[in-house]
């Protein structure tokens, strides 16, 4: 039985700023690199382009059959609530024969804490300790 092509696109907000997005880019070649076999790009809410429309022709035009939106937003805000998932159902409905579906968005998770606990190590490093 032939597996389902599978795309993975991961949604940024978008930012003027040049460098803003180069995480997410990061992101996008790490998960590229641990399956290569997948379909996997960016878009972005605002400003910056693709948008999330062209980033889901895209995965189209590369042949997916099954599209996840994976939103790359810390926030359950109203981007996340109420835009993408408008976004994901006009998605779908120019592309019925493919399966697009919108995963959770970052949210709280015990590695982000781990994380947040590394910065605060390497911001107090060096940092002598107040009496």
């Amino acid at each position: 039985m032939p597996k389902t092509k599978l795309a993975v696109l991961l949604l940024g907000h978008g930012s003027q700023a040049a460098s803003a997005n180069e995480a997410m880019h990061r992101v996008e070649a790490d998960l590229r690199g641990r399956h290569p076999g997948w379909i996997v790009e960016s878009a972005f809410l605002e400003i910056n382009r693709p948008s999330i429309p062209e980033g889901i022709e895209i995965c189209a035009g590369w042949g997916a059959e099954r599209i996840v939106l994976l939103p790359y937003f810390l926030h359950l805000g109203n981007h996340v609530a109420q835009d993408l998932p408008r976004l994901m159902a006009e998605g779908q409905a120019r592309h019925p024969g493919i399966e697009i579906i919108l995963g959770p968005h970052l949210g709280y998770h015990p590695k982000l804490a781990e994380i947040v606990q590394e910065r605060l190590d390497e911001a107090l490093e060096g940092v002598p300790a107040r009496a």
